[in-house]
């Protein structure tokens, strides 16, 4: 009996190894992109709130939360917005951004933007567990777009990518015939808030404890109530970036 006891803490301490070699396997190969724009270029092609200040301060808070669900995640990091974007359309600077992160070595990047309230880190980590035995993840959106899409570098090819007709709804179908001949995985469907009516249904599945919901209906409400903070550190105004536990660089880092 305490043979067996024995070998059953070594099958258990094996596991545990076989895990944590998988994470941190995974973590030196996959890398998330945050493919989106400061709050001020946000703000100007988003009017989502009448008063343009609290509607800049709304992608301020988008922004900012985002990045922290990123940043609960551990893995590596990298973002691109309009200063470091190269291409003339949506597909060319997407496309390019895609392929800056692959050349720096990782083999799988999983790509987000910054208008979906649900997003957490669980969906990036299961989206990061899926594309090991995936080519592509979906992360699909109530317009027939895409709130999350991974790629893995053996399946990308750059030129069909740039080809998509991107920021229609028929993104998420389009990506799945682009990608039919590879393995897909998908992701729960989540409400990406493009307009007034998008941000108050997806803040209405947000739990009633969650403090960041409060902020956004006070926004949505055209109140000016929230504690803001002018210089915070995650804001995209901010042009230096700590890339998780390293020397902090430049967020033009796709030219």
């Amino acid at each position: 009996m305490t043979l067996k006891i024995k070998e059953l803490k070594l099958v258990v301490r094996l596991i545990n190894f076989y895990d944590f070699f998988c994470s941190m396997k995974d973590s030196t190969t996959t890398a998330i992109l945050l493919f989106a724009q400061s709050e001020k270029t946000e703000s100007a092609s988003k009017p989502i709130v009448s008063y343009k200040k609290q509607n800049v301060l709304l992608w301020k808070k988008m922004n900012e939360k985002v990045l922290r669900s990123v940043q609960k995640t551990k893995l590596p990091y990298f973002i691109s917005d309009e200063n470091s974007q190269v291409g003339n359309t949506f597909g060319e600077k997407i496309s390019h951004a895609i392929n800056s992160v692959f050349a720096k070595g990782f083999q799988r990047v999983i790509v987000i933007g910054n208008d979906c309230l649900e997003l957490k880190s669980h969906h990036l980590l299961e989206a990061g567990k899926q594309l090991q035995t995936n080519d592509l993840v979906i992360g699909a959106d109530d317009h027939g777009g895409a709130y999350l899409i991974g790629l893995s570098k053996s399946g990308f090819n750059a030129d069909e990518f740039s080809g998509i007709a991107w920021q229609t709804p028929s993104v998420f179908e389009t990506l799945q015939a682009v990608f039919s001949k590879q393995a897909i995985a998908l992701l729960p469907r989540l409400t990406d808030c493009n307009n007034s009516f998008d941000f108050k249904k997806a803040v209405h599945k947000l739990s009633f404890s969650d403090s960041f919901k409060n902020e956004i209906l006070s926004l949505l409400q055209h109140r000016s109530t929230l504690n803001h903070k002018e210089n915070s550190f995650l804001s995209y105004e901010n042009h230096i970036l700590n890339f998780n536990k390293g020397s902090p660089f430049f967020l033009q880092i796709f030219v």
